[in-house]
């Protein structure tokens, strides 16, 4: 959980909070992998009261251990991400014919500048560009494709920036967008490539993935099909593991 110390501009896709708003805090919240739950914001929205979180409040949900986050900061950009690649994807492949319950990668960039709605979303594309930039380079492969993962089926991303607004662009060949490309790159990867353990020291012939963890690139091409299992939270901020 992250208290912003005062109010933040936010653009977010979480199942709490999500949208264009203000929040002064971000939960992250580690569930199992066979979350159900109906109601996910409301479970968010109890568990940060108990917490005793500023509101507004901009909740995720992970079946990973939100103790393994990762943190990197770059200028005027901090990017802090939980990353489960078990169920990794390519957004352009086959479609799944179910939402997995585990697999997910939840991210929040906390912009330490007053970003125009516009930016707000150049931003957000940044950020998710560098995150499938990172899937690449910890060589991710996609279960639905035959190349690397560019995501997951339930990722979620919140962009906090200062309020007032007044920066027009955020894309990366701006000072700010380049920021937030590498801080989000620098997590990323470093979450990616600890998702999938041993993966990286096996021979390239060997077998794939280590369980429940990411596939790695010693996986034959072609992959397996993908991912079945019953939609768990479902959408943005869904469990992931």
């Amino acid at each position: 959980m992250v208290d912003f110390g005062g109010e933040r501009r936010v653009l977010s896709s979480a199942v709490l909070g999500g949208g264009l708003g203000p929040a002064r805090s971000w939960l992250n919240v580690t569930v199992p992998g066979d979350y159900s739950r109906a109601d996910p914001a409301d479970d968010l929205a109890c568990r940060a009261a108990e917490l005793g979180l500023p509101a507004p409040v901009v909740g995720m949900l992970t079946a990973v251990d939100v103790r393994s986050h990762q943190h990197a900061a770059q200028g005027m950009a901090q990017a802090i991400a939980t990353v489960g690649v078990g169920h990794a994807l390519a957004a352009a492949g086959s479609r799944p014919r179910a939402v997995p319950t585990a697999g997910t990668i939840n991210l929040l960039v906390i912009v330490d500048e007053p970003l125009d709605e516009a930016a707000l979303a150049g931003a957000a594309q940044t950020a998710i560009e560098a995150k499938a930039q990172a899937l690449a380079d910890a060589r991710v492969r996609a279960r639905n494709s035959t190349g690397f993962a560019t995501g997951t089926a339930t990722d979620a991303f919140c962009i906090a920036a200062l309020p007032g607004g007044g920066v027009p662009f955020a894309g990366p060949a701006t000072r700010v967008g380049a920021d937030i490309a590498r801080a989000v790159f620098a997590a990323v990867r470093a979450g990616a490539v600890a998702g999938q353990g041993a993966c990286d020291a096996r021979p390239a012939g060997g077998a794939g993935a280590v369980a429940g963890q990411g596939v790695c690139d010693a996986r034959p091409a072609g992959g397996a099909g993908p991912a079945g299992g019953a939609g768990g939270a479902g959408g943005a901020g869904g469990a992931g593991r």
